[in-house]
């Protein structure tokens, strides 16, 4: 019964830790928090075709954006919808004009695309298309008609993007006519370290004539009225800011399951305080004969303690492995509610060395559980004991 509460509470522990972990690799995967830590999005329409910025617009900001200090990485954004053979709906596409590898996707399988061509997908894509990493598909980066041009697109990895929609990533050349005007979505911007998000993003704001969220040039809603109604004439489409990294779910989940795997550990600790009361009472005789002897309050705490030492040293063995498959199962349930693989390294989270600290939780759980029953032991004078047998 010791044994079974201690491996049990161990179990929770080891778990919540490891998913903890897992799921904080989600979260940074999933938002890029990591990596991009400012985004310029459009804020007000251009004086362009269909409320768009103009083409000037858009490179007189990103002249800006490349030349603000602070900038380390900064590619654009675009979001058109690609017809794929074989799929009965477009596909939403995110496009980029420049170097995206250091966004930091999480794979699941295969690579970042690297060369022309080579487009990355998410799980769905995958599944719908009945396609594999390394195969080949058609697509056309407009309407499928007669004398439209056809595009051979190898995909080169498979990567975290929760989304019961399919979703390609590629580069601007790969998808020769989608980084227009009419697509763009933002910037992506990752900062030089030491470099303050919210400075930066006033920073560009005032470089390029914006007032940021909810203001003009000089801080104000009119200020923003204006920025917007001029266009191009006096103002910017586009606001900086930092990153909306949305997150909540991860948050949520983490902080739950510490609480239920602390109440699991609790519910250990007490069992193991029942138990090793009941087998202080029993021995109540042989302890009164031992402090008549000599036995020091001291040496009966340690001696009631070593009771559950060997228990829990075997409740820590089997805890481990147990811990780490059930932490593997709920990724992968988890995932798959979400539409989506698990790369490997949100799994592997527990290095030998932490691993092994982590089992050292069942002695914890043990220890912490019989000091109450033992500080009663040693409480007790001999007589006492004696007469009670």
């Amino acid at each position: 019964m010791t044994l079974a509460a201690i491996a049990f509470g161990a179990t929770a522990v080891i778990f919540a830790v490891g998913l903890h972990s897992s799921l904080t690799d989600a979260k940074n995967a999933q938002t890029l928090a990591a990596t991009i830590q400012v985004q310029v999005w459009q804020d007000n329409p251009g004086a362009g075709p269909s409320q768009a910025p103009t083409a000037g617009q858009i490179a007189t900001a990103a002249a800006a954006i490349t030349a603000q200090p602070g900038t380390a990485h900064v590619n654009a954004e675009y979001s058109p919808q690609v017809a794929v053979v074989g799929l009965g709906q477009p596909v939403r596409t995110s496009v980029y004009a420049g170097p995206s590898s250091w966004m930091g996707y999480a794979l699941i399988s295969g690579h970042w695309y690297n060369a022309p061509g080579e487009v990355d997908v998410n799980t769905v894509f995958l599944q719908q298309s009945g396609l594999a990493v390394g195969d080949t598909v058609t697509a056309y980066t407009g309407a499928v008609t007669a004398g439209a041009t056809p595009v051979t697109l190898r995909i080169a990895g498979e990567i975290f993007y929760p989304s019961s929609d399919p979703r390609i990533f590629a580069s601007a050349q790969t998808l020769p006519g989608t980084a227009v005007t009419d697509n763009f979505w933002r910037w992506n911007v990752g900062l030089a370290p030491g470099t303050s998000p919210d400075a930066y993003s006033q920073a560009v704001n005032a470089r390029i004539g914006s007032g940021g969220p909810g203001g003009g040039t000089d801080g104000s809603a009119v200020g923003g009225a204006v920025s917007g109604a001029v266009g191009s004439t006096g103002g910017s489409p586009f606001t900086a800011g930092p990153a909306s990294n949305h997150g909540k779910f991860y948050v949520i989940a983490i902080d739950l399951i510490g609480l239920l795997s602390l109440m699991v550990a609790v519910a250990a600790g007490l069992g193991v305080l029942n138990t090793v009361l009941m087998t202080t009472r029993d021995r109540v005789h042989d302890l009164g004969i031992f402090k008549s002897l000599g036995m020091r309050p001291g040496q009966v705490v340690v001696m009631v303690t070593c009771w559950v030492v060997g228990p829990a040293l075997l409740a820590g063995v089997i805890a481990a492995p147990v811990a780490v498959l059930l932490n593997t199962a709920t990724l992968h349930a988890m995932a798959a509610t979400a539409h989506t693989g698990v790369p490997a390294s949100f799994t592997d989270v527990f290095p030998v060395p932490a691993l092994a600290l982590l089992s050292l939780a069942a002695l914890a759980i043990a220890v912490l559980g019989a000091l109450l029953p033992a500080a009663w032991a040693a409480r007790a004078r001999p007589a006492t004991a004696l007469r009670a047998e």
